[in-house]
Parts: C-alpha cells; sequence; structure tokens
C-alpha cells in the first residue's frame, strides 16, 4: 500500500516537471578553433533552441577577448502543428594574451553554455617562423639621436601576401617627451622580397618633431584588417574573411638640447637651406614715388615653415618700407617635410639718389655637419630716378601754345593781290595808246577788279578767324591749380586710394606756392601734421599688407583747412598806411 502510494507521487511529479522541459532553452557554444596564433581571430557561434527571453552577457568575455564584431540571426519553424524557435548568436573574437584562454560559460539568463577551451600561441611558437608569415607589419625610424625640434622620420611597412578586403592603422602616439606628428604625403605601394616570397607592400611615412629634451618612445602601432580567401567551419567559402591583428615594433630616440654656443640665436634645426631675392643679379631702377616690390623667400629642408622667423628689412633714409605678411607653407614628400617662407616688402623711393639696401643674415643649425651656418641675402644697390615731367609740368588736358601763328593756305582759285594791276593802271594804259570808244569791255574790267577786292578782303577776314581759333587758350597757373586740387577733392571723396595718389601728384606738379617744392614729396614736407597723416595713411592702403578700406574724409578736411602759399602772405606786413 504504502509503495503504491510513493509510485503514483513520483508519477505526478513527473507529470508536472514535463511542461518545464519541453519549454526549457538549450544553449550550446562552437568555436571554429581551438589552437590559434596571435594576432588572429576566431569565430563564435551560441545557438540557442527555445525562447530565453533574454540577450547574451558578453561581460564575461572582457577579460581575455575583445568582440570585433556581432550578427544576428533567427529562425522559427512549424512541422505537424509543432512550433519551434531557434537563435544564433555569431561572434568573432581576438584574444588578449597568450597561453590557454578558455572561452568562458555564456549565459541567457539561467541558460547558459559550456566553456569551450582555446589555446593561443605566441609569435615565436608558432609554426610557420615570422619571415613566412602571411601579414607582416613593420617600423623604423631615423636618426636615432636628435635635438629638439629637428624633423624625425618615422617610417611603417604593411607587407601582406594575401588580399586585403579592409583594414586600419593607428597613428604614432609618441610618449616621454611631447612632439608634433605630421603625415607625410600619401601611402606608396610596392613590392618587394622577403625571405625568398613576394609581398605587396603598403608604406607610410610620418615626420616628428621633439619640442623637449629626453627619451621619445613610440609605442607599437597596430593594424586591423580582414583578409580575403580564408574558410573555416562557419565559412567554408571565406565569404566572410578572416580577421587579423598585427602589431609593429616600439621604438625610441633620445633627444638632447641645442648646442651650449647658441648664445641667443634662433634655433632652425635644418638639414639644408636656400634663399632667393628677386633683385639679385640685375640692377635695380625706381622712380621717386613709384612702388616697388621685392620677394625674398627661405627654403628649409627638415624644418616646418611655422618654425622660419621673420625677415627684418631695414631701408636707408630717402625710402618708405611697408612688409606684407609673410606666406608659410609646408612641401611634404617621403623623404620629409620643406618649409617655405615668403616676404613681400613693398618700399617707396622718397628722394632720387643711388642707395643700397643692406644685407640680411640669420643663423641656423646645420643637423647634418652639427655647425652652426650663417644665411645671407646680399646687399642690392638701387639707382632712384626722379619723377619725370614733375617741374613746369602742364596738367593734362589744357596744350600749350604754339610761339608762331600758321596762316592758313590760300584759297583755290584765288589770284594773290601783289601779282595783280589796280584798274587805274589798266586805264592810263589805255590812255597812252589812245582813246578806245566805249563799250563792254571796261565795265567787265571794272567788275573783275572789284571782285579782286572783294576776294582779298574775304581771305583776309577768314584768316583772321582761323588764326584766332587755332591759338590755344592757356589757363592761368592759379585756375590749373584750383582744377587739380578739386580733381583731388573729388577722387577722395569718392574713396578711390589710386585715383586720389594720381591726382595728387598732378596737384602737386603743378603747384606754385612759397616754401613748396615741386612733387608730392615736396608737397608732404610743407603741408602741415593733418595733411601728412592723410597722405601716409593713404600710401598705406596702397601698400601695406592685407586689403583695407580707405576713406578720404580725413584728406579732404585736412585739405580744406589748408592752402599752400595762404600761411607766408598771412605772415607779410601789411601795406603802409596811405596817410601816415
Amino acid at each position: 500500500m504504502v509503495k503504491s502510494r510513493t509510485i503514483i507521487c513520483m508519477f505526478l511529479l513527473l507529470l508536472c516537471l514535463a511542461p518545464m522541459a519541453a519549454f526549457a532553452a538549450r544553449v550550446q557554444a562552437i568555436a571554429d578553433l581551438d589552437r590559434m596564433n596571435i594576432g588572429e581571430s576566431l569565430h563564435l557561434e551560441l545557438r540557442v533552441e527555445g525562447d530565453t527571453g533574454r540577450d547574451p552577457d558578453l561581460s564575461v568575455l572582457d577579460k581575455d577577448w575583445e568582440v570585433l564584431d556581432r550578427s544576428q540571426s533567427s529562425r522559427i519553424q512549424i512541422a505537424n502543428g509543432d512550433f519551434s524557435r531557434s537563435v544564433v548568436y555569431s561572434l568573432t573574437l581576438m584574444p588578449r594574451r597568450e597561453g590557454e584562454v578558455p572561452i568562458p560559460s555564456i549565459c541567457f539568463g539561467s541558460d547558459c553554455s559550456m566553456p569551450l577551451p582555446i589555446r593561443v600561441k605566441a609569435a615565436d611558437d608558432a609554426t610557420a617562423p615570422q619571415q613566412n608569415s602571411k601579414l607582416l607589419l613593420e617600423a623604423e625610424v631615423e636618426p636615432e639621436h636628435v635635438v629638439i625640434q629637428q624633423q624625425i622620420l618615422y617610417k611603417v611597412r604593411l607587407l601582406h601576401r594575401v588580399d586585403l578586403m579592409k583594414g586600419s592603422l593607428s597613428d604614432p602616439q609618441p610618449t616621454g617627451v611631447e612632439a608634433v606628428v605630421q603625415k607625410l604625403g600619401d601611402d606608396r605601394k610596392f613590392q618587394t622580397r622577403r625571405g625568398g616570397r613576394l609581398y605587396q607592400v603598403i608604406e607610410r611615412d610620418y615626420a616628428i618633431f621633439p619640442q623637449a629634451a629626453g627619451t621619445l618612445r613610440i609605442p607599437p602601432l597596430q593594424f586591423d584588417g580582414v583578409t580575403a580567401g580564408a574558410s573555416s567551419r562557419f565559412d567554408p567559402f571565406g565569404r566572410r574573411g578572416e580577421r587579423v591583428r598585427r602589431h609593429a615594433p616600439a621604438l625610441q630616440v633620445e633627444v638632447t638640447p641645442p648646442p651650449a654656443d647658441r648664445a641667443g640665436r634662433p634655433w632652425l634645426p635644418a638639414s639644408a637651406l636656400r634663399l632667393n631675392d628677386d633683385w639679385q643679379g640685375k640692377t635695380v631702377q625706381l622712380t621717386v614715388g613709384e612702388p616697388a616690390t621685392r620677394t625674398l623667400t627661405v627654403e628649409a629642408e627638415g624644418l616646418q615653415a611655422a618654425q622660419l622667423p621673420d625677415l627684418q628689412v631695414d631701408a636707408p633714409d630717402g625710402f618708405k618700407v611697408y612688409p606684407d605678411r609673410p606666406d608659410r607653407e609646408d612641401h611634404s614628400d617621403n623623404t620629409g617635410i620643406t618649409g617655405v617662407l615668403q616676404q613681400k616688402i613693398a618700399l617707396v623711393p622718397t628722394r632720387p639718389g643711388n642707395y643700397r639696401l643692406p644685407a640680411i643674415e640669420f643663423a641656423w643649425w646645420d643637423v647634418t655637419a652639427r655647425q652652426w651656418r650663417q644665411a645671407r641675402f646680399e646687399p642690392v644697390d638701387i639707382e632712384v630716378r626722379p619723377t619725370p615731367g614733375n617741374v613746369g609740368a602742364t596738367p593734362p588736358g589744357i596744350a600749350s601754345s604754339p610761339d608762331v601763328p600758321t596762316a592758313p593756305p590760300m584759297e583755290t582759285g584765288a589770284v594773290s593781290p601783289a601779282t595783280q594791276s589796280p584798274p587805274a593802271a589798266s586805264a592810263s594804259t589805255e590812255k597812252t595808246q589812245g582813246k578806245k570808244p566805249s563799250g563792254f569791255w571796261p565795265w567787265l574790267s571794272l567788275g573783275l577788279g572789284l571782285g579782286w577786292l572783294a576776294t582779298l578782303l574775304l581771305w583776309r577776314q577768314r584768316a583772321g578767324r582761323s588764326r584766332r581759333a587755332a591759338e590755344p587758350v592757356e589757363a592761368p597757373p592759379a585756375v590749373r591749380e584750383k582744377t587739380t586740387r578739386r580733381a583731388v577733392m573729388q577722387a577722395a571723396r569718392s574713396n578711390d586710394p589710386q585715383a586720389t595718389r594720381r591726382a595728387l601728384a598732378a596737384w602737386s606738379a603743378i603747384l606754385q606756392a612759397p616754401g613748396v617744392q615741386s612733387g608730392l614729396e615736396g608737397l608732404c614736407r610743407a603741408a602741415p601734421a593733418p595733411v601728412r597723416e592723410a597722405v601716409e595713411e593713404l600710401n598705406r592702403t596702397l601698400y601695406a599688407p592685407g586689403n583695407h578700406s580707405w576713406s578720404g574724409a580725413d584728406l579732404v578736411e585736412a585739405l580744406q583747412q589748408w592752402r599752400p602759399g595762404e600761411e607766408d602772405s598771412a605772415d607779410r606786413d601789411p601795406l603802409p598806411d596811405l596817410y601816415p
């Protein structure tokens, strides 16, 4: 009786647990490799049959494995009224260390997979030697001993004997001392042989400039990629590719301070330095008041353009100098960086004569010879000619009068009065020959004589008109001065700097005032401070660096308050009284 009750209880318990077992999920972990090399990846599939209602907890992998990629697929099947659901989680894993690195149990709530043993071999323990690997990552640095701010060339090469579907390479991140890193040009592709095997090479160059003394360390660069054609348990046709990772060797460079004999000289460590002056090797001839531009260029190999100093240009008295802002540009290729500085200087001569622009010198450090060198722009000789026609020049639009007027030619058909005889002479001739009966001929002679007289009077009247028309009317100097001065004011009010300067040159050329020399420079020397400052501002606008807007209001106001010669007449003694 007791035994039968026990059997009945066990049977009822099994009936209760059967539905729970039917709805429990089954989790299975499958890896395509159980042995691998460091830097290679494996594919792990988590197959779940049933409904867990939760996502997998992958945090257990973070200690020894890096999850590079993950995907998910599901399948639902209905057969003979039975409903089944399965989910497959695909993971790409990269080991973080060598040795025995098992894949731990991965759980979906209370449903977990079994752990998988995986052995990861170090590079030295790999079956194939390094030189026979299908993928290599190399790095080198040159030179290994430098001074502060000297260029270091860092070169990294990726060699592969398999097709790369994609890949990425990290950039160098130097440590130990502060440094500036700049990539050089585009990647180079070529072929080479290593260990008798042909490799495709992708080479990338960097320039590194240490900013302090010490040991500069370059950690290993990391390459992550996918190679094509690798088959696996889950991808027999190699469509998915194989994830690979390689590390370049770590390198270091010793950085020393500048030499002790620097003594305040600019610090420019370069392998070569070239200078160019567009005024060298030729005769430079300038004209007073006309600007000219001198271009100086410095090219330094192994030095960034930002490190090159501004060029200080000194000019002798008789010149106004307007230096432009230097243009800086870096040219790079696989041999390094070449910094280029271009300095433009506008010079305006103010007095005629022969001048010499002094030499421009600065020191730089030759990193190849390890010694100081001197860069030098040679002196330049300049001949400054006076402004042509600035004394007694006639302003445009006013012609000079001829010395002797030219009489117009005689009209066609007219007869010169000097060659004709008056009618009275004909009458006396007739008397000597005897009296003739009067008839038609005397009246004809009288008509011809009157016609000749009318022709002579008409010719004299027309000649006088032509002479007066051909004779130019020269404006008085005061009128010409007012006309050109008015042109200056109009150009200034229009805020046109070029037209204003041309008008100023024309006005100063014809200006005749006590104490004012001919020419724009003479005008500025005699003018009060507001006029000089306004003209100087005009010159800066025309010749100083950059594009500047100019307003002629200050010049107009200054000229309205100053008329050349008025100060002199105001200082004269007044006329004596008529009745002292």
